[in-house]
């Protein structure tokens, strides 16, 4: 598909979205209630998710697992704001040849439109920490020989590292740093189970692999200055751009402000990502976040240098 027909295909997605209720449900009433009836009701008991084949706005199929994935289920893409909005960026700025690194990649969303945007001769490098969702990042992957996916965390140092696995509804929450979850309700009902697994460094995975990303996504909540501070000599030789979703103060985001001041002595400074995928220059994150009324936003981080 061309950018032009990916823009307009995630047009629609946002359009679905940002519906009521009611038309979202008048538009597909059977999936819209199955998916509905299974988190409220069925899920509640079980707690065990269950897969549904989807086909992206970018026409390519993906397996999901409700209820975590009801956006796509839904929508065909992921219909938060900030994940629309970064899907447009993401559409501007990758092209054929490009890399892209999928830091904390749950079941592959990003991965999967990265890899059609940079086609086959571009490099797709996905990581997933989370044995049970690392599953199906692998099985969305499996027809494309332009992603890689690795089963490893993503930090500091080259070593094995503590990480904790929610039940599938709450997966997006996989960290390796889970008190900033304590006060939340849903806590004491779904506790995670600790896992141990290997932890590699942006710049050890640029390195072995011979690559230049031009693209690193960062979703990995709580560990952002773990895996920012072992990309020090990708940042400083290659100028990726970067994105991180950044919490606001209210959410325990001690991690994100120090992810900022490294940033900012490599020489990296925020952008936000406006509605059309364009960016604009950012002088104070969290004052930004207050004024849009948002508890969490993906924020570009580019060179001072580069042209916005």
């Amino acid at each position: 598909m061309k950018n032009k027909e990916l823009i307009e295909q995630l047009f629609w997605v946002e359009k679905v979205a940002e519906a009521s209720k009611l038309s979202r449900m008048l538009r597909q009433p059977f999936k819209y209630i199955f998916a509905i009836f299974y988190q409220r009701l069925i899920y509640p008991k079980t707690r065990r998710g269950i897969t549904k084949k989807v086909i992206t706005f970018f026409n390519v199929p993906m397996t999901v697992v409700l209820p975590a994935s009801t956006d796509i289920y839904l929508t065909s893409g992921k219909s938060h704001p900030s994940e629309i909005r970064l899907a447009r960026f993401m559409i501007q700025k990758l092209s054929k040849g490009d890399t892209f690194l999928d830091i904390g990649a749950h079941f592959g969303y990003f991965s999967l439109l990265a890899s059609v945007l940079v086609e086959v001769s571009g490099k797709i490098l996905s990581f997933e920490a989370s044995k049970s969702t690392v599953h199906f990042l692998r099985r969305n992957s499996a027809l494309f020989s332009n992603i890689q996916v690795f089963h490893t965390a993503v930090s500091d140092y080259n070593e094995k590292v503590s990480f904790y696995e929610f039940p599938v509804y709450y997966s997006e929450y996989n960290s390796m740093d889970i008190d900033q979850f304590k006060d939340e309700k849903w806590f004491a009902k779904f506790k995670p189970e600790k896992i141990e697994v290997e932890a590699m460094t942006i710049d050890q995975i640029v390195f072995i692999n011979n690559i230049h990303p031009t693209l690193i996504k960062i979703d990995v909540e709580g560990g952002e200055y773990k895996v920012i501070a072992g990309a020090k000599n990708t940042l400083k030789n290659y100028s990726p751009y970067l994105v991180m979703e950044y919490l606001s103060a209210n959410r325990h985001n001690t991690p994100h402000r120090d992810a900022l001041k490294l940033l900012k002595s490599f020489g990296y400074h925020p952008s936000i990502i406006n509605r059309d995928g364009s960016l604009s220059s950012c002088a104070n994150i969290e004052s930004y976040l207050i004024e849009q009324n948002l508890d969490s936003d993906n924020i570009v981080f580019q060179k001072q240098n580069f042209n916005i």
